[in-house]
């Protein structure tokens, strides 16, 4: 057993490589797991298949280059959901670079929703948009970044066009028909019929969290990984309808869709990671406690 303690003190370079090995392999051999959505994905779907055909939503771009591997794909899995439902998602962003993610999400959204067969509406018994073209300022409207957290969302509730005369391409606001309600009042954040936010950090789901008794919104929210354990207590107390966590949460998301991503192809490098790190705890447990009842021998 004496290896057991050799073990112990084994290299961290040594440990390195069977990580970096157990992310690579699995990344060239293109390998793939099965993703089962789980019940905070699917209650966020759900909610938005509840929703009338032309609703506004609003989608709240909150992170930065950095956390795309986690939050865009799940981002473009509810765009392109959305499109699909013949729902009008409203881009805007509490982070500098978020505009220019909403972009990218949007024209990839956009190419999963045109290329979607006929098929897919039939087999989920759910009316196929009459036209896959979809017009930015009608089916959908980026509206870029706005500095101000809290106030500026503040701000919103009452008037929403105010802050946003134009669009992030410098298109009039003004009589973009998105923004159009049928008993022709101005639209507010109070209009939307639900507000989902790609959490990275602070000045995300939170803020409108702390304003949810004004504007009364229901809220969705994705996010990395680390701030699961956060996000959790909004579900609990129902301040949150779904919550998509990380990486495994954005492979759910593709998985309703049924539009592998670079999601689904993160889980199995990931998965085999994790693995590999229980694996050397639980040798470097089972030496520390071997060396334990050694030395009370001795």
């Amino acid at each position: 057993m004496d290896f057991l303690l050799k073990l112990k003190d084994l290299d961290r370079r040594i440990i390195f490589v069977f990580i970096a090995l157990a992310v690579a392999i699995p990344m060239l051999l293109k390998m793939t797991f099965p993703v089962v959505p789980g019940k905070n994905v699917t209650s966020l779907f759900d909610f938005l298949d509840k929703l009338p055909i032309g609703t506004q939503t609003i989608m709240s771009f909150d992170y930065d280059p950095a956390s795309m591997p986690e939050l865009h794909p799940a981002a473009i899995a509810l765009l392109a959901h959305m499109f699909r439902r013949q729902l009008k998602p409203i881009c805007m962003a509490n982070w500098p670079v978020g505009g220019e993610m909403a972009k990218g999400a949007l024209a990839s959204a956009t190419e999963i929703f045109r290329n979607t067969p006929e098929s897919f509406y039939q087999g989920k018994n759910k009316p196929a948009p009459a036209s896959k073209d979809l017009v930015a300022g009608r089916d959908y409207v980026n509206l870029g970044y706005k500095p101000g957290g809290i106030p500026h969302i503040k701000g919103l509730i009452s008037d929403f066009m105010k802050p946003y005369p134009i669009d992030m391409e410098g298109n009039s606001t003004g009589k973009m028909e998105i923004f159009n309600l049928p008993s022709g009042a101005k639209f507010t954040l109070k209009d939307a019929g639900v507000i989902v936010s790609f959490t990275a950090g602070t000045g995300g789901i939170e803020a409108y969290i702390a304003l949810g008794s004004e504007h009364k919104c229901v809220m969705g929210a994705s996010c990395t990984s680390v701030n699961i354990p956060k996000f959790y207590t909004f579900l609990q107390t129902k301040q949150l309808i779904g919550l998509v966590g990380g990486l495994p949460g954005a492979a759910e998301c593709e998985a309703v869709i049924e539009q592998p991503g670079p999601a689904t192809r993160g889980i199995a490098p990931q998965s085999i990671a994790h693995l590999v790190i229980m694996i050397f705890i639980t040798i470097g447990n089972i030496a520390y406690l071997y060396e334990k009842s050694r030395k009370k021998k001795a």
